[in-house]
């Protein structure tokens, strides 16, 4: 579903992201996609809207209801779009996809770096280093700790993925030996 949800949520992020940028609202659009996500995702409007006898447009009128004036007239398009096309789940990722956009715009790149043991300071300051000059942008590091890693680091920028642990090495040599 992953997969799936990235595609359906695709368009729509770049839609807003565009209008965004030509608008030089890159940071507003970001405040409301946050806002919008986190009232679909509260777990009284989950109820509400599970209930069987709500109607699209009762989860509409909801929607904007307790947004209100703190999005504008193209963020409550947004929403009346997504709901009618049976899209408003895909909300948070929209919001993920349309961060990464705006971050990728103003030349950060995000980089998820998972670790067997917590990286020192010198330790993550070189591996973004070596990414800052890998893709010629600056690196907003996320460090998680896996002890299932055994040792090593993997790094995910994007669809990109580095597997440098001992956990993917014994992978790599068990899938060499049953071949």
């Amino acid at each position: 579903m992953a997969a799936e949800l990235v595609t359906i949520a695709r368009p729509y992020a770049e839609a807003v992201f565009d209008l965004a940028k030509e608008r030089n609202e890159l940071s507003k659009w970001s405040d409301m996609l946050t806002l919008m996500a986190t009232v679909y995702d509260d777990p009284q409007l989950e109820a509400a809207i599970a209930s069987p006898t709500v109607t699209r447009a009762d989860i509409e009128k909801l929607m904007l209801a307790v947004c209100g004036d703190r999005i504008d007239g193209n963020a409550r398009n947004l929403i009346q779009l997504l709901v009618r096309n049976g899209r408003l789940f895909a909300l948070d990722e929209i919001r993920r996809l349309f961060d990464r956009l705006k971050s990728e715009d103003e030349g950060v790149v995000e980089a998820q770096i998972c670790s067997a043991f917590p990286l020192e300071g010198h330790e993550l300051e070189q591996i973004v280093s070596l990414l800052s000059k890998r893709y010629e942008k600056n690196i907003s590091p996320t460090v998680d700790v896996d002890s299932d890693l055994i040792g090593g680091i993997t790094v995910q920028v994007g669809d990109k993925v580095w597997d440098a642990s001992v956990r993917g090495r014994l992978q790599e040599m068990a899938t060499a030996l049953t071949k």
